[in-house]
């Protein structure tokens, strides 16, 4: 079974396993209109499928990583430090199988937590949680969408502010004929996340004082607000009703809503004043309006080794002079990363890098095409020849502060 099974499943309905699947994908995708990206993901879409449990539930996810660099699958709730995430680092074309209870319940998130956790958190590599409380009393029936806060800058990931902060992975893509339909009166829940890595979202909803369950959990009791700070890594569960009918936005306070964090809420009139007798899910309308938004595109590696073991350029080279990625290469802080960093050769010489970090990292040069290492696991090198002068910039995809040139005479 996977997610799509589950995906929006009534708590009514859950039964005591559930078992999913995970893939970690790289993938070209829409993020706004004309905007071509090229995120990791979970699943071939950013942010990844909603998980779905009922408190109590036994989980089991099964996760694959088929692309070139190191990925896991954090999942934020209680658990034991197997299933954590963190460790193992599930290397490419291996995989990993999870084994959690669902507890508690609330509105929680997954994302990987390879190194640099921020960097893959931002190219894409996240999605929402929701586990409903085993008592189905605990949470009124309500109509449910999941909303996830994140951010997005194709020209440098690395900006503290972004160009894009979309919702649901698309930017304002709940403006206009995509608006969230509602019933005049009827209670709406809104299950939001904030995956960014910058700062608190705002969270506000025209004309209508709200009730929010605090960082997304129904065991804390719920406050009124006009709008909710969301801080990155938080949630929120927020209820509310619409007295009357019209169109109201809602989006995060600040310069992000009008950077793709804005949607809208289309109330429509009812005369009959009927409340839902249960809860009703669109999130699997949300999840298939964001595959029709974003026209995903999975890319496919071939020859994917399982060892991540690097391969030479130039099996006919022999010798040759060494640059060393230094320990501790991955934080950006530290400045120094290849050693040396600039060096000097002549013509046809080869060189050979030797990662002697604990994490991965590739040797990609700034001209593309013209040379890219794959992934160079902890311990291991890889070689190439500089068969004509010029000067060879370069750097490491997955830690793209790591820049080194090769001068060649």
């Amino acid at each position: 079974m996977n997610f799509g099974d589950k995906v929006g499943a009534s708590a009514a309905a859950s039964p005591v396993h559930r078992e999913y699947t995970l893939v970690a994908e790289d993938a070209e995708l829409e993020i706004a209109p004309g905007e071509v990206v090229k995120p990791w993901t979970f699943n071939g879409t950013m942010p990844g499928p909603t998980l779905r449990f009922t408190e109590g539930d036994n989980v089991t996810i099964h996760f694959i990583n088929k692309t070139p660099l190191i990925h896991t699958v954090h999942f934020h709730g209680n658990h034991d430090e197997k299933n954590d995430g963190v460790l193992p680092q599930i290397i490419p074309a291996e995989n990993y199988t999870y084994n959690f209870i669902a507890d508690p319940a609330g509105a929680f998130m997954y994302h990987c937590h390879a190194y640099p956790t921020s960097l893959h958190i931002r190219m894409g590599m996240y999605g929402s949680i929701i586990v409903d409380p085993k008592d189905s009393e605990v949470l009124k029936p309500a109509k449910e969408f999941a909303l996830v806060l994140s951010e997005f800058d194709p020209d440098n990931q690395d900006n503290f502010v972004a160009k894009y902060y979309p919702v649901n992975g698309y930017i304002d893509q709940y403006m206009g004929e995509n608006a969230l339909k509602i019933k005049q009166n009827e209670l709406v829940r809104l299950y939001v996340i904030n995956i960014g890595t910058t700062i608190p979202y705002s969270f506000h909803l025209h004309s209508t004082v709200f009730k929010v369950y605090a960082s997304g959990l129904p065991s804390n009791d719920p406050i009124d607000a006009q709008t909710i700070e969301i801080g990155p890594g938080n949630a929120a569960i927020v209820e509310a009703v619409w007295k009357s009918p019209g169109t109201y936005m809602f989006h995060s306070h600040g310069f992000l809503e009008e950077r793709g964090n804005m949607g809208a809420v289309r109330v429509l009139s009812d005369g009959s004043g009927e409340q839902l007798s249960e809860s009703v899910s669109m999130i699997d309308w949300q999840y298939e309006l964001q595959k029709e938004l974003q026209k995903p595109t999975v890319i496919d590696y071939d020859n994917l080794s399982g060892s991540a073991s690097a391969q030479s350029h130039s099996s006919s080279a022999h010798g040759g002079t060494t640059v060393k990625i230094v320990k501790g290469a991955w934080d950006k802080n530290q400045r120094d990363y290849y050693e040396p960093a600039e060096i000097t050769v002549e013509e046809g010489a080869v060189i050979n890098w030797i990662n002697e970090d604990g994490v991965v990292h590739t040797v990609t040069s700034k001209q593309q095409g013209l040379f890219d290492s794959s992934i160079i696991a902890a311990g291991q090198e890889w070689q190439y020849q500089f068969a004509e002068e010029g000067e060879y910039d370069y750097y490491c995809i997955v830690h793209p502060w790591m820049e080194g040139i090769v001068h060649v005479e």
